[in-house]
């Protein structure tokens, strides 16, 4: 194959990264939470490549549209009027396939190369976000669900690992509901989700991830104006798909451990609950609800054997709601606090709150409706300035209690007078008015902004 690119190896290098990024960190931050094994990322990244032509797998037949003959698995052209004979190019479909696959295999193969003392490697899964170029051609957008399941079950066969998970993104841009190419190409990655019940054999193993959300402006074919959020967001949710697949398989070091619903514990529940309870020990609220859905299922089945210990199986039944109870509790207590800070006017706090939060909750329905748009309402104003506002008054505060001279102590004077009657301006006098009057006084920030100070 071809599609040649150099490879770039990155290591340890999270948020150190200079010049472009990708979902990537995004991911393995979040399946780096429920594995005690090094995360290896293989990625490619070339654009301009559409399923339907560059990425189009091994086994991929010929089909007429409109008049045209589209290129199978190696054809060239790309497509040709019927009844003529094909005229090849310097490129065949499925080349950028051929060339990606064959570059993983190649580090695969060479695996200490990259990770000193690596003995062995699983393929636990793969990540796709793509659809841009597909979207351009009516012949590709409408054969796409068709090429994408083929796609999943041919990358499985080709790395020889069948009982590999896939995670597949959307065109941020794109609405559900939408029609014409993007409305084919939306419905089609939706359609292999393996909740969605229409491919049984992806039930358990392939999960969409709708992006719209976790889109901040512009679109695929731009690279989303380049927003590093974007990016971040939609990796972080891929990673949480895949993670909620794979189950946690973290160790029992509970250093900094989240708290732990009344009388569970790993001694009194069944061996099948301990990934739960150890996704709840690492405040991994977000990968528990996929977890107990899988139990429940296999519960049920356990219960119509014969001389199944029915007891066990309720009283498993009942430890699953019990958890479920516990983190609905967390997901309510959590929305509660963001929402304290709102309504205190403290936007900048509420905003830092929801960045620690995602990490446990995203993913959640009951958390992610409406902190989603509550985030949407931090990007334009008046919350936008206000969280400005927020940052700048912290920063001047820290400042003023860390050198303690007049000159920082007038810095947030003039920034009270600059921002006038707003919730930071008011905190700003109070702490001015504080440390005018004594000047080792430790002053709180979020008590200032809610007027207790």
């Amino acid at each position: 194959g071809n599609g040649t690119r150099t490879t770039r190896l990155c290591l340890n290098q999270w948020m150190t990264i200079t010049g472009n990024i990708g979902p990537e960190y995004g991911i393995g931050h979040y399946v780096g939470h429920v594995t005690d094994a090094p995360v290896l990322i293989l990625k490619s990244c070339t654009g301009n490549r559409s399923l339907g032509w560059d990425l189009l797998p091994p086994g991929s037949e010929r089909y007429e549209y409109e008049g045209k003959i589209y290129a199978g698995y190696k054809d060239s052209p790309e497509s040709w009027d019927k009844g003529t004979v094909p005229k090849p190019i310097g490129w065949y479909a499925g080349m950028q396939y051929d060339g990606d696959v064959a570059r993983a295999k190649t580090v695969l193969a060479n695996l200490a190369n990259y990770y000193p003392g690596a003995k062995g490697f699983e393929i636990a899964g793969f990540f796709f976000w793509q659809g841009d170029k597909d979207r351009y051609n009516a012949g590709h957008a409408g054969r796409y669900e068709q090429n994408l399941v083929h796609f999943i079950k041919t990358l499985r066969k080709d790395f020889n690992a069948p009982s590999a998970k896939f995670v597949v993104a959307t065109l941020g841009q794109t609405r559900k509901g939408a029609g014409g190419n993007e409305g084919l190409i939306l419905n089609a990655q939706l359609a292999v989700d393996g909740r969605s019940g229409k491919y049984k054999e992806f039930a358990g193993n392939v999960a969409s991830v709708y992006s719209k959300p976790f889109c901040h402006g512009g679109s695929s074919s731009g690279h989303y104006g380049g927003n590093a959020e974007t990016y971040m967001d939609v990796g972080e949710a891929m990673g949480r798909a895949m993670a909620a697949m794979i189950g946690s398989t973290k160790g029992s070091d509970t250093r900094d451990a989240g708290p732990l619903p009344e009388g569970l514990d790993e001694k009194t529940i069944s061996r099948r609950l301990r990934p739960a309870l150890g996704a709840l020990s690492h405040r991994n609220y977000w990968a528990v609800e996929p977890m107990l859905d899988r139990l429940e299922k296999t519960n049920q089945q356990l219960q119509a054997k014969p001389n199944a210990d029915q007891a066990i199986l309720q009283a498993e039944l009942q430890a699953i709601q019990t958890i479920r109870a516990f983190v609905d509790e967390q997901v309510t207590g959590a929305f509660e606090r963001i929402k304290s800070y709102v309504s205190a006017g403290n936007l900048y706090r509420a905003k830092q709150l929801v960045i620690e939060y995602n990490r446990y909750f995203r993913g959640i329905e009951k958390y992610e409706t409406p902190i989603a748009k509550l985030q949407q309402a931090f990007l334009k104003d008046p919350y936008k300035t206000t969280i400005q506002q927020g940052a700048q008054f912290y920063q001047l505060l820290a400042n003023a209690q860390r050198v303690r001279t007049p000159r920082t102590i007038d810095l947030l004077a003039k920034f009270a007078e600059r921002v006038g009657d707003t919730a930071y301006g008011k905190a700003a006098n109070a702490a001015v008015a504080a440390l005018n009057k004594d000047p080792k006084v430790e002053l709180d920030g979020d008590t200032l902004v809610a007027g207790d100070q």
